[in-house]
């Protein structure tokens, strides 16, 4: 990867952010470029021109099917295909998860933040946004074919710590049952229920994504990660262990099969409500620890500002 990095007073010109997938495909993760701000210098990181997903999706798109199908089960295989396209290659994280940087010297500090508040924003972003798309992906497919097609290469194409996924059913999953989502829209205070139906018929798939990556991501062992502080966060060091990496892409799988079994369910529903009406109780619960706060429905990236 071309690193950003320069001393204090030292201006350099703009180097691209590229992270290796594997012996094909290297993404372009953005721009890096030096600022001096009112309190000093800073690295800042503009996204790329097209997403990280939509580089992985293009890829996908060119591979061949695997000779035979990946082992494990199919929502094992669709929970580590959505953590692989949407998260740990098709997000800013492929950027800290970097496996041809050396290790950050802060790797083992407990106290130590590694991932800083604009970087976790920037990957809730990007992953809630691809996976948004990789859901309307497999339900607009009729027979989900060519879904299934792009399970199987990202699966066998995308390196990730893990090739099946364990499933496993929470909260989130209980919010697909009409008679749960009723009961939580009858507790619902009314002006915010008017909101987020709103938010629902014009964004129902990010509504949805949003409310899944909090669950598979955000709300899981990246705290620990992310939890801390500090200044200085370096783009030309690995920010986590492989261990950790094995632990997230676990976490995320588990949940991400059952977000896609929960999506598969809306798909095959009798009566079949609206899909707007199958996501709105995912933005309402907040108590749940399943809606996120504040999370926007609309952008796809953001920049980066990290204070050297």
């Amino acid at each position: 990867m071309s690193s950003c990095s320069s001393s204090p007073g030292e201006s350099r010109r703009p180097v691209r952010v590229r992270v290796r997938v594997n012996a094909e495909l290297v993404l372009d993760a953005g721009c890096c470029l030096d600022v001096h701000g009112p309190d000093g210098l800073l690295h800042v990181v503009e996204p790329p021109r097209t997403t990280l997903f939509r580089q992985v999706l293009g890829y996908l798109d060119e591979k061949p099917d695997p000779p035979r199908p990946p082992s494990g089960s199919v929502i094992g295989r669709e929970g580590v295909a959505a953590a692989a396209v949407a998260l740990r290659w098709g997000s800013y994280l492929a950027v800290l998860l970097d496996r041809e940087k050396p290790a950050w010297a802060e790797v083992d500090s407990p106290s130590t933040s590694r991932i800083s508040d604009e970087e976790m924003a920037r990957i809730n972003i990007e992953a809630s946004a691809a996976l948004a798309e990789w859901i309307d992906l497999c339900r607009t497919d009729p027979g989900r074919r060519l879904y299934e097609r792009l399970v199987s290469r990202a699966v066998v194409y995308l390196p990730m710590p893990r090739k099946s996924a364990k499933l496993e059913f929470t909260t989130f999953a209980a919010l697909a049952q009409p008679e749960a989502a009723a009961r939580l829209l009858e507790l619902a205070d009314s002006t915010k229920l008017e909101r987020v139906r709103g938010d629902a018929a014009r964004h129902p798939s990010r509504l949805f994504g949003n409310a899944l990556l909090n669950v598979a991501w955000r709300n899981g062992p990246v705290e620990n990660i992310h939890a801390g502080q500090f200044r200085g966060y370096p783009l030309d060091q690995r920010r986590m262990r492989p261990a950790e990496e094995r632990e997230l892409m676990a976490h995320a799988s588990g949940r991400l099969a059952m977000g896609m079994a929960v999506c598969q369910q809306f798909v095959l529903e009798q009566p079949s409500r609206p899909w707007a009406e199958q996501v709105l109780p995912y933005g309402l619960a907040e108590l749940l620890l399943v809606t996120p706060s504040r999370w926007t429905l609309t952008e796809c990236s953001r920049e980066v500002r990290l204070p050297v």
